[in-house]
């Protein structure tokens, strides 16, 4: 695989955000052929010690360990950024980070009830010239209904991974459904596992849109996709005018 993030909540929860505990998650990815991996721990408060400048110290402390070890791996920092004008505000305010420093952020849903009011939180962001990648579009409820209402998020620039689990079925029969219509339809650019790297959830499909998203640890391939992502939001425009 070329890119993968690694989403830690319960982690950050139990307080066990270490170098110590990352460690077999780390050395689990690399045996699964894990190129590049993005560790996005969320934030809650200062008992999180999460902020973006804790995760690149351990990021910088295990990349060290990892070239000493001559594990063929590289990390990257980045935060999960809740949807709440809270984690907006730390991001301001340089607690919270995109991954690796570029202007691509993991915002996880967790808090908005409708598409609407996501787009909220999505709109300070755009703001700032910051690129929303909506963590697991398949498990908001909305979307599980109409499926359609990705279109939303679409046309506003944002971008989607996937989490293995849920194709699945690790989440119910309706989240996979929903995975798998938005995996059909080429919505998501990136995959993101939760908690741990399983190796059960990796296959074929897995494998190849690791690759797709790879554009935001290179900053050459990344100036390109903002010129691909400006031509396909100008043509789903197109479409839904003549839809509607």
């Amino acid at each position: 695989m070329l890119l993968a993030s690694l989403v830690l909540k319960e982690t950050v929860k139990d307080e066990n955000f270490k170098s110590s505990i990352l460690l077999n998650n780390i050395e689990e990815a690399a045996k699964n052929n894990i190129k590049n991996l993005v560790i996005a721990p969320a934030y809650y408060d200062e008992n999180s010690e999460s902020n973006i400048n804790k995760v690149k110290e351990i990021v910088e402390e295990l990349n060290n360990y990892l070239q000493v070890k001559d594990i063929d791996i590289k990390l990257y920092p980045g935060n999960l950024l809740r949807d709440n004008y809270e984690n907006v505000k730390e991001y301001i305010n340089g607690k919270l980070g995109s991954i690796n420093d570029s202007n691509y952020i993991l915002l996880d849903v967790e808090e908005a009830d409708k598409i609407d009011d996501l787009l909220e939180i999505v709109f300070e962001y755009k703001l700032r010239n910051v690129t929303p990648i909506i963590v697991s579009p398949e498990k908001i409820k909305e979307i599980i209904k109409d499926k359609n209402k990705i279109n939303k998020l679409l046309e506003e620039g944002c971008l989607f991974q996937l989490d293995p689990a849920s194709l699945k079925g690790e989440y119910g029969k309706a989240i996979k459904k929903t995975a798998k219509f938005l995996l059909k339809r080429n919505i998501y650019q990136f995959v993101g596992f939760y908690e741990r790297i399983d190796s059960k959830l990796i296959d074929d499909k897995i494998f190849a849109l690791s690759k797709e998203g790879i554009f935001v640890v290179d900053s050459e391939k990344a100036l390109r996709n903002n010129r691909l992502n400006k031509i396909k939001r100008k043509k789903l425009k197109e479409k839904n005018d003549i839809l509607f």
